[in-house]
């Protein structure tokens, strides 16, 4: 459940790369324990901001201030499930899962190994702890890179196209996990997707980045229905997200 705490402030940021601008003046502010779904047309930059959000870019102009911190600074608490898994081949699962851990400290305890097959029995990988990448199915791996995010219980989770390679099945049952996760820990979340269904299943807000620069932020009634696509409501959201996406900003998001 969110609160009103203002959790992500975003000032004035501008981005440009080889003179290309590709942020235009943005400000957002985000509460504390919310889950926002960033969509918008391609070449909008929605990649681009959710890099500026973890600190693996600078803005040309403005800044990020997450928990009153720059976000330029990195923070530990921040995880991010990139689009690219990265499942090293010579890791098993367990391995993968706790290597967060095990690269901020020597010695991993007992008692977070045993956290850590908590969680794999959490994302239904229990059985599959000692199995290697090539060993496991596409949603296998998107299951072990989601735990291996989470090891280091996160306060912010950002995600690029979190199920974008997955058949429709599969893309569903790791949906339910995210928004499990999301729910039970708290946390604060912000994922770029091209799937309307699936940012009005999983954002609680839903921001759409305007080619200006704007933002458009939208409540989402249909955050958590678990069986939503049986409404027509839902779908007509959908739809009227799709047309807000391709006409002009009607508002800035303010704060």
């Amino acid at each position: 459940m969110s609160n009103s705490e203002l959790f992500i402030r975003v000032e004035q940021v501008s981005f440009s790369f080889k003179e290309q601008q590709i942020i235009y003046g943005m400000n957002l502010s985000l509460t504390k324990g919310t889950s926002y779904a960033l969509i918008g047309k391609s070449g909008t930059g929605k990649s681009t901001f959710l890099n500026l959000v973890a600190g693996f870019l600078k803005p040309t102009t403005g800044r990020i201030l997450i928990d009153g911190l720059d976000s330029r600074k990195g923070r530990e608490q921040t995880g991010f499930l990139f689009q690219d898994l990265v499942l090293f081949p010579w890791q098993t699962v367990l391995e993968a899962v706790m290597m967060p851990l095990k690269l901020k400290k020597k010695n991993v305890t007992k008692e977070e190994y045993q956290i850590g097959m908590k969680l794999l029995t959490e994302m239904e990988l229990a059985n599959l702890q000692d199995k290697y990448p090539h060993e496991l199915s596409g949603g296998q791996k998107q299951r072990v890179a989601l735990a291996r995010t989470l090891i280091g219980e996160p306060d912010l989770l950002l995600m690029d196209e979190p199920t974008s390679a997955l058949d429709e099945m599969t893309k569903e049952q790791i949906q339910r996990l995210i928004l499990h996760q999301q729910q039970k820990r708290n946390t604060t979340m912000l994922f770029v997707t091209h799937d309307i269904e699936e940012a009005v299943y999983l954002g609680e807000k839903i921001l759409i980045l305007k080619e200006d620069g704007k933002v458009l932020e939208l409540e989402n009634p249909f955050f958590a229905v678990y069986q939503p696509k049986e409404q027509l409501a839902f779908y007509r959201m959908c739809i009227d997200i799709r047309q807000l996406m391709n006409t002009e900003s009607s508002y800035e998001h303010t704060t």
